[in-house]
């Protein structure tokens, strides 16, 4: 059995910058055979222009390039019924093209495909409703449940919203997303014990409204109101310059 991976282009300002790396120490650690799939950027900017997740036109371009590719692979017969294609998002442009293929294939040339869901249009915090997109993308996530091995899950609330939206694919909880500890804590020195860290409340998602960053603001302010509370630092994760699809919450923050 061999893994053909499917990753996403790298971003400085999201962690699929480093998801690739991460995901092949895993692979390596535990002797899985694996190929990874290359795609082509748009550009070298490594930046999000037009969207707020990935880039509108890099997603597009460096995943179809990426199934381009892979298309090649089965052509050549290099992919087999034994072997697994796994997404590292269910969101693929050109997708399509593997049913196609496969449903006039050979059986001994058909994989097993693999896709992990982050949100989707089951998600009522998702970006795509912010956007107009979810009548769409729910026909799009309906195709591929006709057709993939599986869907890989990052908590139990994404799994209930499957299962209200009748998904038929199988669904797997892993709880979590991927995370590299190792190289993480690799690239910070001097590391210190927990008890002797400054007491700090991080928010490590994007400050878009659908990520609720109104909420992270009531906290700080109530916590600064109470003067019985411990002293404790709040701070924004990002990437680079700080950025909303709300005015409103830059200006807040």
């Amino acid at each position: 059995m061999k893994i053909f991976y499917m990753g996403l282009e790298p971003y400085e300002g999201r962690y699929t910058l480093q998801l690739q790396d991460w995901t092949e120490r895993a692979f390596k650690k535990r002797g899985v055979d694996y190929v990874v799939v290359p795609g082509t950027t748009i550009d070298n900017s490594k930046a999000i222009v037009t969207g707020q997740v990935l880039d509108a036109h890099g997603r597009s371009y460096f995943g179809m390039s990426q199934i381009m590719n892979l298309v090649k692979m089965m052509k050549a017969g290099e992919v087999t019924s034994d072997d697994v294609v796994f997404f590292e998002d269910m969101f693929q442009p050109g997708m399509e093209s593997l049913p196609y293929i496969m449903q006039q294939s050979p059986a001994e040339y058909r994989p097993k495909v693999w896709i992990r869901c982050l949100a989707q249009a089951i998600d009522p915090d998702d970006f795509i409703h912010v956007w107009g997109m979810s009548k769409w993308m729910s026909l799009y996530e309906e195709m591929c449940n006709e057709f993939v091995t599986g869907v890989l899950a990052t908590n139990e609330e994404m799994v209930a919203h499957m299962k209200v939206a009748n998904w038929k694919a199988p669904i797997y909880n892993i709880s979590g997303l991927s995370f590299g500890k190792e190289e993480v804590q690799s690239r910070v020195k001097d590391i210190k014990p927990f008890e002797e860290r400054t007491m700090r409340v991080v928010f490590g998602a994007r400050w878009d409204q659908e990520k609720q960053p109104g909420f992270f603001m009531d906290m700080i302010e109530h916590w600064q109101q109470n003067k019985h509370l411990p002293p404790v630092e709040f701070c924004i994760c990002v990437g680079g310059p700080l950025r909303s699809n709300n005015k409103v919450y830059i200006d807040r923050a």
